[in-house]
């Protein structure tokens, strides 16, 4: 084999690897329940603007204060939130944190610190690459956004009722 075939194998391999890795972000965005809304072809280009991170339990995923440059959507795991070091809540698989730097013209600080309690899959979007979608996705994925929102805002109103009573 000659060097230059040598060359467009491994070019070749790296490029399957590329698509491969692709597939499996789209697949594992596409099997998570805060993506249910948006049709597979406008969540290609939103897995694009993806990275898989995984953290181990104790692992800090946000900490209150820190500037707000990133979203996470749990793909799988569970993590405790805290405000002003109290627990206020949890974040499941199919929940979102960081979904306020979507809204936000201003540069936002994190309101709370999120803490893995055991390993937690989460895709991790940058708002440089929310600024990089354009259309049906960005339209799609801000609906996602406004239902994981929604359902926050119904838990909220569960525990005010629980303390009302």
């Amino acid at each position: 084999m000659s060097e230059l075939d040598a060359i467009q194998a491994s070019l070749a391999s790296f490029t399957k690897r590329l698509d491969e890795v692709a597939t499996d972000r789209f697949n594992e965005l596409r099997k998570c329940s805060f993506f249910d809304p948006i049709p597979s072809e406008y969540l290609k280009p939103i897995s694009e603007q993806t990275e898989t991170r995984i953290f181990s339990a104790g692992d800090c995923l946000t900490a209150e204060g820190d500037d707000m440059n990133t979203f996470f959507v749990f793909l799988f795991g569970t993590a405790t939130v805290y405000h002003n070091k109290k627990v206020v809540g949890k974040i499941r698989s199919g929940e979102c944190i960081g979904e306020g730097m979507f809204f936000a013209n201003e540069n936002l600080s994190r309101s709370a610190t999120v803490i893995a309690d055991n390993q937690v899959i989460a895709a991790e979007i940058k708002k440089t690459g929310i600024d990089k979608l354009h259309g049906e996705s960005k339209a799609y994925l801000d609906k996602a956004l406004l239902l994981a929102l929604f359902k926050k805002l119904q838990g909220a109103n569960r525990k005010i009722e629980e303390l009302l009573r």
